[in-house]
């Protein structure tokens, strides 16, 4: 569903997510060797998005080319950064409950078994949040939860000053139950990622923070290390007692100037000629001690078919958090990516080739674009290449929703992607052909069907990723969307996905994935409006939030619609070819804004019974503005930040509102932060940093 700029969200500061390759073991600082690495496949034929073992040798021999004269492409304007990809060759955690028969929200995840790092985290005993004070620095809370009554307040267990770098700020924690810690992680201000993202130099002034914290059940909470890596986060996820994070940098060489101006041109050489991959690859520290290398050489990957060579580099990082002391094992990879998906057993990095061009404030992709895909196996500190693929499209701007776009079923990935530009003014590159259809060669095919979606499967096949199945074909045509229509939410569950597109209306497609070589539209649902997010509840019924619409009355390919207030509504799809809407809840007017638009750890699942209770922190604007004109287009003044409930009944797929928590503030401000916390019969709203706690 392509909306028009009228209907762009301009949200800000999207933190990016991104990043590529990992495998074996790098830097290990313990006494205990980790376990043995699992070996990659046999290379497979060489493609343009394949990826190929470094050595030494070959490592330095990238980057000094990568740092040399050439290297000046990847500065200046976004008008000069579109040379970056060009190539040679054409689950919620709902409901969980403690052995005291507690029953709260938990962090809401994609997958099921695979952690995220959130503001909050709760084991239904404590609660433990990260607030950074005016001083910049940044303290741990632990508060205690308090079952005497409906409306009892939280109580102080414990606050820990944390041992990050100026100018660092906490991001996210884990709470690792099984051994009583948490793991607390910190960067540097990442602001403007859209405008940087092709500008790999940015990234080299960024650092990373991990503090691994005890905490516990009686007793103060402790440090009990800290990690600091020279390189920006862009994501991370925890599997059990592994702790994974892709960072990305840009070596920082003193002595050469990066713009090659011709008086330091000699200069720049000899420093150049002297440098090795062992001083170009990112550091870490630990307990402030000396940096060592985070990677080896023969740990790293390069692209050998991408025609430009770039320094800039992603490194995914294992971390044991069972070690007593430090073990960790770490890849890495010379060439940019935007995005990640981590499934239980595997993580996958995306690369699109093509760069953002801007029409005023608003990025944009090109039309003809492809999006490179690699395969990493996770078992632990064991990480192996399995292979590259390549799909046609792009996996769109929002980066929180950008993991959506990808899930793993039976050893097989499912990627939705955007093949048309959303607004104009872009920039396109020389891309890999899309017209090969061989194992190797191209996982990429042309269809003579316009198609704002495109789904594609790939599996394993030969040291690479291979095309099982897509959407649309020559056999089954019909496009996914509308010409001209965008994606929003999607959502792979079992054999089936959900793709919303939005234009005018909200077409919801139910796929059928259960035959990976023949997947299909199983149904679709159209009404107003369009969901950011998807959310299972049971195995037919979905919740979905996102904005109510309304058209602008035009007619004709430059139709329009207005968005409005936030809607949240709840979708069966026991029915598979007959979806519908069972019920809907519209949240005030148009300017109304919901934390969970932008990330979906904003919202609060909590099952009892066969009710689920939902939790939404939201902007309310519903007072109307001076000169209102009755158009759909007016936008509604701020009224007041609200925490908004909803019960849902499963059995008869019901979705009533209770009453919203009213904040004590009457002035505008950030929600992005907010969260909330379902314990039992309460209801504790982390609002701006401070705890509010009220029944249900």
């Amino acid at each position: 569903m392509t909306v028009s700029l009228r209907n762009f969200h301009p949200w800000a500061g999207l933190a990016l997510a991104a990043a590529t390759l990992l495998a074996a073991c790098g830097g290990d600082g313990s006494a205990s060797a980790p376990p043995a690495p699992v070996p990659d496949p046999d290379p497979p034929a060489l493609t343009a998005w394949a990826l190929q073992r470094a050595t030494d040798s070959t490592l330095t021999s990238w980057l000094r080319e990568a740092l040399g004269p050439d290297a000046q492409n990847y500065l200046g304007s976004v008008w000069a950064r579109e040379v970056m990809f060009a190539t040679a060759a054409t689950a919620p955690a709902a409901g969980a409950q403690t052995g005291a028969a507690a029953v709260f929200s938990g962090t809401t995840l994609q997958e099921a078994g695979v952690d995220e790092a959130d503001r909050i985290k709760s084991d239904g005993v404590f609660v433990f949040d990260v607030t950074t004070g005016s001083s910049g620095a940044a303290s741990l809370r632990r508060q205690r939860l308090d079952g005497a009554a409906a409306d009892a307040a939280m109580q102080p267990a414990g606050t820990l000053a944390l041992p990050f770098s100026s100018g660092q700020q906490a991001s996210g924690l884990y709470l690792d139950t099984e051994r009583a810690q948490l793991a607390v992680l910190a960067e540097g201000n990442t602001g403007g990622i859209y405008d940087n993202w092709f500008a790999p130099q940015w990234w080299g002034q960024g650092q990373t923070g991990l503090t691994l914290v005890s905490a516990p059940a009686s007793g103060p909470m402790q440090v009990r290390r800290t990690l600091r890596f020279d390189a920006t986060m862009i994501g991370s996820r925890r599997i059990g007692a592994t702790l994974y994070l892709v960072l990305r940098s840009y070596p920082q060489v003193p002595g050469i100037d990066p713009w090659w101006p011709a008086e330091k041109a000699a200069a720049n050489q000899s420093a150049l000629d002297k440098l090795q991959a062992t001083q170009l690859l990112p550091t870490l520290s630990i307990d402030g001690g000396t940096a060592q290398p985070l990677v080896q050489p023969a740990d790293c990957y390069t692209q050998p078919l991408n025609a430009v060579r770039s320094a800039d580099m992603i490194t995914v990082v294992a971390v044991d958090l069972a070690a007593s002391t430090h073990r960790h094992a770490a890849r890495c990879f010379t060439g940019g990516t935007e995005a990640f998906y981590m499934s239980d057993q595997s993580l996958y990095l995306a690369t699109t080739r093509s760069a953002y061009g801007y029409r005023g404030a608003f990025p944009v992709y090109a039309e003809q674009s492809s999006t490179d895909i690699h395969k990493f196996a996770l078992n632990g500190l064991n990480i192996a290449y399995r292979g590259s693929g390549n799909v046609k499209g792009h996996l769109g701007f929002d980066q929180n929703r950008k993991s959506f776009r990808m899930g793993e079923h039976n050893g097989a990935l499912r990627v939705i992607t955007q093949t048309q530009p959303s607004w104009g003014g872009w920039l396109a590159l020389p891309l890999v052909s899309a017209s090969a259809t061989t194992t190797g060669t191209s996982t990429a095919t042309s269809t003579p069907v316009e198609s704002p979606g495109r789904l594609t499967i790939l599996k394993e096949s030969a040291g690479g990723l291979a095309v099982a199945g897509e959407l649309p074909n020559a056999t089954r045509p019909e496009p996914l969307g509308k010409p001209g229509e965008q994606l929003y939410a999607s959502r792979f569950l079992g054999n089936r996905g959900y793709l919303v597109t939005y234009r005018l209306t909200d077409p919801l497609y139910i796929l059928d994935l259960s035959n990976p070589a023949d997947p299909k539209v199983a149904g679709a649902l159209e009404v107003s409006g369009y969901s950011d997010y998807l959310f299972p509840l049971s195995e037919n019924l979905l919740l979905g939030v996102g904005k109510d619409a309304i058209s602008d009355g035009s007619s004709g390919d430059g139709r329009f619609a207005w968005y409005q207030g936030v809607k949240v509504s709840l979708i069966d799809v026991t029915d598979p070819a007959r979806p519908r809407e069972a019920a809907r809840s519209i949240i005030g007017r148009r300017g109304t804004d919901a934390t969970v638009l932008r990330d979906h750890h904003g919202i609060a699942l909590q099952t009892v019974g066969g009710v689920v209770r939902v939790g939404l922190p939201v902007s309310l604007h519903d007072t109307p503005p001076q000169g209102m004109t009755g158009s759909a287009s007016d936008y509604y003044g701020f009224t007041r930040t609200e925490l908004h409930k909803f019960e849902i009944t499963l059995a008869t797929g019901t979705l009533a509102p209770r009453s919203a928590l009213r904040s004590t503030s009457p002035d505008p401000r950030d929600i992005s932060g907010d969260r909330s916390l379902l314990w039992n019969s309460q209801v504790h709203w982390f609002e701006s940093g401070t705890w509010r706690s009220a029944p249900w």
